[in-house]
C-alpha cells in the first residue's frame, strides 16, 4: 500500500523538483517508509511515490520502478494478490531476469510480455497504478474492479496532475478548483460525491474498473471500461444454467478460502477486523483455518449497548481461537476526533460511521500493518436492510391500493416524526424497542417514502438518500440513471437491481473511500476478499433465492459460516457501525452544529434557506435530519480545511 503523484506536462517541458516533492509530502501518511521520483524532462512525465513497505522490504521493491526492457516506468498503490502466478505464467514463457519478489515488478514484466491493457485484465486486486510507455510516448492511469484505491486526476496551467489524495492535486503550485455545484447538492443528499465527479469540475476520479491513457501536451482524459460489475453479473448469471445451489456454494467456498489465504500474504504483520458480524467473522474464521497460529483480530466496544459489537466480537474470537484485542472506548473518543475528519478524509465525506471506522483502524495499527476486513458482503451477498425489503416489496405494494399508499405512507411518516415516536416508544416499550431494532423511527420512515415511490428507480433513491427531500429529486435521480438503465429488462430482481446498484455507486464511493482515507491515515493497509472478481461471479451465479431467503439476508453466508461458528453467536439484528450522532448534535454538538450550519449558510445563499430549515425542523423533533446536518457540517469542515492549506491527515498514536 502506498501513495503515488504526477505530473504529465508537454515535452520538453520542466516542473520544479520542490512542487513533485510537496505533492509526495502531502501524502506521506499513505507511504511512510520511503520515497521516490522519476522524471523524464524530454517526455513531460515526472512521477512521485512514497511507499508503505509491504512485500520484499528491501530496496528490489522501491517505486517508482523500471522494467527490464526500460521500456516502461510505474509508480503503484495496492496489492497485487495474484502476482505469484502470474510471475510464473511468465517464467514458463521468457524467465524474466528478476531483480526481487515484489508485485510491482511482475506487474512490469507483465506490460513487457503482454502490453499495458492486456496484462491490466491478468491483475487480481485493489490497485490504482500510473505507468509511462517511452516506447508509445503514452501515460496509463489504472483503478482496480471495484473501486478499493483512489485515483484523482485534474487539470493545472503545466498539463495533467494525478495523485492518491485530492490534496496533493490542491498542493500543485497554480491549480485552482472550479467548484461543482451539482457535486456540492450530490454530497448534501448522499453523504458522499459519487465517481467519477469530485468538489471540482477540473479534478474527476478514474472510476472503478476503468483506465484513461493519455499523452504529453494532453488537457483530458476520457475513460475506458475494463471491467464492468453489471455485465459480469449478468454474464455470470447467464452461464449459471444447469449448476446445483451446493455445487455453488462448494465453489464459493473454495473461492473465498482461496482468496483470503492468498491475501494473507504480507511480509509484516497481519491481522483482522472482527465485529462479530456475518462478514467479518467469516473472514476470520477462514484466515484462522489457513494459519499456524492465532489470527490477531481486533475490535472497538462502546459504553452504549445499542452501538457496542465487542461483546458479539469477543464471543466469535474465543469460539475461533483468536489472539483478540478488545479497546472499549467512551463516546468522548469520537467526539475528539470530528474536528480531523475533514483532513484526516481529504475531501467531502460525511458517513458517520467514518469515527469508529478511524478508531479501529488506530487500534489495530499499534500492532499489525494489514489488516483483513469483511467490506463487500452485504453489496454482493445481499446484506442491506433495503435488498430484504426489496424481495417483499411487490406483494407489499399490490396489498395496498393505488389510491391509499401515499395516505398511508404521510400517516406513517407523521408517527416516524422523532418526538412523537419517542412519546409512543415510552408508552409502549414492549412493543417498539431499541434493544430489538436499531433505530426503529428511522426505519419506519424509509417505509413512508417507499409507500410514496412511483416506480423501481425512484424508490432506490427513497432509501438511499439523506437529505429528507431538500435536495432536488432530478439531480439526485442522474447518479443512478445509467446504472439503472443498464440493468432495468434484463431479468433480475428488485434486490439484485439494488445490490448492482449499490456495487457500483454506494460501495467504491463510500464504503471503500471511508475504510482507505481511515486506515491510511495511520499507514494501515486493509484487504477485503469478498471484493475478488472471480468470488463475485460467482456469487452472482446464484439465484436471489439463494442469498436472500423467507427475509433473512446473506444466506450464502450464514450458511458457510455455519461451518465454523455456532448460530448462536451470529443470528441477531443488523446493527451496523453507527454512533448516535441525532444525540449528539441535541447535546454536545448543539452549539457546534449551529456554528458550522450558519458558516454554511453564509458561504452558499442558493441552500441557505434549506439548511436553514434543517436545523429549525431537527431541533422541534421534525423530520430524521441529522445525517443531512452532518453532511452540512463536514463540508463546511472540509472547506475550512482548504482554505487554510492542506497538511498531512495522520492520528496522533496514543501511549
Amino acid at each position: 500500500m502506498c501513495g503515488i503523484a504526477g505530473v504529465l506536462t508537454s515535452e520538453g517541458r520542466a516542473i520544479p523538483r520542490q512542487s513533485l516533492e510537496d505533492m509526495a509530502k502531502c501524502i506521506a501518511h499513505r507511504g511512510p517508509d520511503a520515497s521516490g521520483f522519476h522524471t523524464d524532462f524530454e517526455a513531460g512525465v515526472h512521477l512521485a511515490h512514497r511507499r508503505l513497505a509491504i512485500v520484499d522490504l528491501s530496496s528490489a521493491g522501491a517505486q517508482p520502478m523500471t522494467s527490464h526492457s526500460g521500456r516502461y516506468t510505474v509508480v503503484l498503490n495496492g496489492e497485487i494478490y495474484n502476482f505469484r502466478d502470474i510471475r510464473a505464467e511468465l517464467d514458463a514463457a521468457t524467465t524474466p531476469p528478476w531483480r526481487g519478489t515484489s508485485d510491482t515488478e511482475v506487474l512490469l514484466a507483465a506490460c513487457d510480455a503482454w502490453g499495458v491493457e492486456h496484462a491490466l485484465k491478468h491483475l487480481d486486486g485493489m490497485f490504482a497504478f500510473a505507468i509511462w510507455d517511452r516506447e508509445e510516448r503514452c501515460l496509463t492511469l489504472a483503478r482496480d474492479r471495484m473501486g478499493e484505491k483512489p485515483l484523482f486526476v485534474g487539470v493545472c496551467p503545466d498539463g495533467l496532475v494525478f495523485a492518491s489524495e485530492l490534496r496533493s492535486i490542491m498542493a500543485y503550485p497554480g491549480f485552482v478548483g472550479e467548484p461543482d455545484d451539482e457535486a456540492l447538492d450530490l454530497f448534501l443528499g448522499l453523504s458522499y460525491i459519487p465517481e467519477p465527479r469530485t468538489p471540482f469540475l477540473n479534478v474527476w476520479k478514474i472510476a472503478p474498473g476503468c483506465f484513461a491513457q493519455a499523452r504529453p501536451g494532453d488537457r483530458s482524459v476520457r475513460a475506458r471500461t475494463y471491467w464492468n460489475a453489471a455485465e459480469e453479473a449478468l454474464a455470470a448469471r447467464a452461464v449459471s444454467q444447469g449448476a446445483s445451489a451446493e455445487e455453488l456454494l462448494t465453489a464459493i467456498e473454495e473461492r473465498l478460502a482461496a482468496v483470503v489465504a492468498n491475501q494473507m500474504i504480507a511480509d509484516v504483520p497481519l491481522g483482522a477486523f472482527l465485529s462479530g458480524g456475518i462478514d467479518s467473522s467469516l473472514i476470520v474464521a477462514l484466515m484462522q483455518r489457513a494459519s499456524t497460529k492465532p489470527v490477531r483480530t481486533f475490535t472497538i466496544g462502546f459504553n452504549d449497548e445499542t452501538y457496542d459489537e465487542a461483546p458479539f466480537a469477543k464471543a466469535v474470537a474465543q469460539h475461533l481461537g483468536t489472539e483478540h484485542t478488545e479497546v472499549r472506548l467512551d463516546w468522548s473518543d469520537g467526539l475528539d476526533l470530528i474536528a480531523r475528519l475533514p483532513e484526516i478524509y481529504d475531501e467531502p465525506f460525511a458517513d458517520s460511521s467514518q469515527l469508529p471506522t478511524c478508531l479501529v483502524a488506530h487500534v489495530a495499527r499499534r500492532h499489525v500493518t494489514v489488516a483483513l476486513s469483511g467490506d463487500g458482503g452485504d453489496e454482493i451477498f445481499g446484506g442491506y436492510n433495503r435488498h430484504s425489503f426489496a424481495r417483499r416489496y411487490h406483494r407489499l405494494w399490490s396489498s395496498i391500493p393505488k389510491q391509499l399508499r401515499r395516505p398511508i405512507g404521510s400517516a406513517l411518516q407523521g408517527l416516524a416524526e422523532p418526538d412523537r415516536f419517542n412519546a409512543i416508544e415510552k408508552r409502549l416499550p414492549g412493543v417498539i424497542g431499541r434493544r430489538r431494532v436499531r433505530l426503529p423511527a428511522e426505519k419506519l420512515n424509509k417505509l413512508a417514502a417507499v409507500l410514496r415511490s412511483p416506480d423501481a428507480q425512484s424508490l432506490y433513491l427513497a432509501l438511499v438518500r439523506r437529505d429528507e427531500g431538500l435536495i432536488a429529486d432530478d439531480v439526485l435521480a442522474r447518479v443512478f440513471e445509467g446504472p439503472f438503465a443498464a440493468i432495468r429488462g434484463r431479468g433480475l430482481d428488485l434486490a439484485e437491481e439494488m445490490m448492482l446498484l449499490d456495487t457500483q455507486t454506494y460501495l467504491p464511493g463510500d464504503i471503500l473511500a471511508k475504510v482507505d482515507r481511515a486506515a491510511m491515515a495511520v499507514a494501515l493497509e486493509t484487504r477485503a476478499p469478498f471484493l475478488d472478481h472471480k468470488l463475485f461471479a460467482l456469487s452472482w451465479s446464484l439465484p436471489i433465492s439463494a442469498r436472500i431467503e423467507k427475509g433473512r439476508t446473506k444466506t450464502v453466508l450464514r450458511r458457510l459460516l455455519a461451518r465454523h461458528v455456532p448460530d448462536r453467536l451470529i443470528e441477531r439484528p443488523k446493527m451496523g457501525f453507527g454512533v448516535p450522532i441525532d444525540t449528539w448534535m441535541r447535546g454536545p454538538l448543539r452549539n457546534w452544529i449551529g456554528d458550522q450550519c450558519a458558516s454554511f449558510a453564509a458561504r452558499h445563499p442558493r441552500l441557505a434557506p434549506s439548511v436553514r430549515a434543517a436545523l429549525e425542523r431537527f431541533h422541534g423533533g421534525r423530520g430524521h435530519l441529522h445525517h443531512f446536518l452532518w453532511n452540512v457540517a463536514m463540508y463546511e469542515g472540509w472547506q475550512a480545511r482548504t482554505r487554510r492549506g492542506m497538511a498531512p491527515a495522520e492520528l496522533e498514536t496514543r501511549s
